[in-house]
């Protein structure tokens, strides 16, 4: 994510036994986040109407503006303190919800975790894409990739449980105590190491701020709180806001991220398939758990998440065979596909389908957006694919959410967002040639 690598004098100071779980179980602890509560919400009690997606989407609005200032922060102090800050900020801010009574209070608490969880993933890909031999960077990632796929799988189990047993408040105990512990051994073992070329990296909290304001008031316009016309307000001033944003990231020599990049064109589209690949899995998970009232009915959910990595998997066996273009548009129309079946058909035979959709797009656009720059741009291509995704999870949650909000029924959900899923697969198709380009 950065583009720097570790200092060799401290890359092998700690044993892999100890770097790699470190390291992972974070990335477990995110996994399990990023379904456990989209599958919860609507049995939290404190939680309510619009209050629900504003809880979820705090975290991701967080992250989203806040990954690539992580990555920042990670090349200034060194990727261990910030890992361990990262995850006491996550710590703390996870536990308040038990400790707290109002929706208000609940979702402040989650902007501010998600922002602890932004230092975390930064951090972690700085370490590991640091790591001096390439035998060992692919372990990591392969790890990376299968604990976070593992942990989004039981996290809707895991909350059906709690909340089964009338015991949700330990689902904010559990993860804090985990982070803290591995906070205090982030602290006492990697807090020397450090990343080279620290100095030339510009820490921009101010673009992180506009790109925070701006996004967050743009979610607010999809979201069912308020009226229609607040709303509007809303996603015009989100906009103008993130207008900013872009003209001060055009002006800058150093941005935080290269927007340059985003124009409808070799990196553009694959960007845009992240987006709509995380947020048709974050919306699922969302839409699915709707309805959910046992750990039977939440199954499906744990299906879906696992079936992302399936994706991943089956992409890597075939990308030699189909070009990328091919790759993303029978994806993302396989993620259709399976709305349209969870409409009409069940949520199991979906859930294979939205997931396995999902992972190809997710892997097929990371091979591409990141294959495709030279290798001095790979660090600005990793800062847009980051952002892309965590944009993508709170858009998908505020979307699906909104939608069922004012349709009142799943089939209507899935068969709206379905039809918007097919229109970016025509906007892709329409422009293939880009990726000849």
């Amino acid at each position: 994510m950065t583009g720097t690598v570790l200092a060799p004098a401290r890359s092998t100071a700690v044993s892999k036994k100890v770097l790699f779980p470190l390291l992972l179980v974070p990335m477990f602890l995110g996994g399990v986040d990023s379904t456990l509560f989209n599958s919860i919400a609507y049995d939290l009690p404190v939680l309510t109407d619009s209050w629900r997606l504003w809880f979820i989407d705090g975290y991701t609005i967080a992250l989203a503006s806040s990954v690539v200032l992580g990555s920042r922060l990670g090349a200034r102090l060194g990727p261990g303190v910030t890992l361990a800050t990262g995850l006491f900020v996550f710590a703390l801010a996870g536990a308040s919800p038990a400790l707290l009574d109002s929706a208000t209070t609940w979702t402040a608490s989650r902007f501010i975790q998600g922002f602890g969880y932004a230092l975390i993933v930064s951090s972690v890909a700085s370490v590991i894409g640091g790591l001096p031999e390439t035998s060992e960077r692919t372990l990591g990632y392969s790890l990376w990739i299968t604990t976070y796929a593992i942990g989004a799988g039981t996290g809707p189990l895991i909350g059906r449980a709690f909340v089964g047993m009338d015991a949700y408040t330990m689902l904010f105990w559990l993860p804090a105590a985990v982070a803290l512990v591995c906070g205090v051994l982030a602290t006492a073992l990697l807090r020397g190491i450090t990343l080279g070329q620290a100095s030339s990296t510009k820490v921009d909290v101010a673009s992180s701020a506009l790109a925070f304001v701006g996004f967050g008031l743009f979610v607010a316009g999809l979201q069912s709180h308020g009226t229609a016309f607040g709303r509007l307000l809303a996603t015009v001033a989100g906009c103008l806001v993130l207008a900013v944003f872009c003209t001060r990231q055009l002006r800058s020599r150093d941005p935080l991220i290269d927007v340059r990049m985003l124009s409808f064109s070799r990196l553009g589209a694959p960007s845009l398939a992240l987006v709509v690949s995380s947020a048709s899995y974050t919306g699922s998970v969302f839409l699915f758990s709707a309805e959910a009232d046992s750990i039977l009915s939440i199954l499906p959910v744990s299906v879906l998440a696992l079936c992302v990595s399936l994706g991943g998997f089956a992409f890597h066996k075939v990308q030699a065979r189909f070009t990328a273009v091919h790759m993303l548009q029978v994806s993302l129309a396989t993620c259709a596909v399976g709305l349209i079946v969870a409409a009409f058909v069940g949520l199991w035979p979906a859930s294979f389908l939205i997931g396995l959709g999902v992972g190809v797009s997710m892997a097929s656009g990371d091979a591409y957006l990141l294959g495709s720059v030279p290798p001095k741009d790979v660090a600005r291509a990793a800062a847009l694919q980051e952002t892309a995704l965590a944009v993508g999870a709170a858009l998908g949650v505020a979307g699906f959410g909104g939608i069922f909000a004012a349709t009142g029924s799943v089939v209507g959900t899935a068969v709206i967002t379905a039809v918007i899923i097919a229109v970016v697969v025509a906007a892709l198709r329409c422009n293939r040639g880009v990726f000849k380009a």
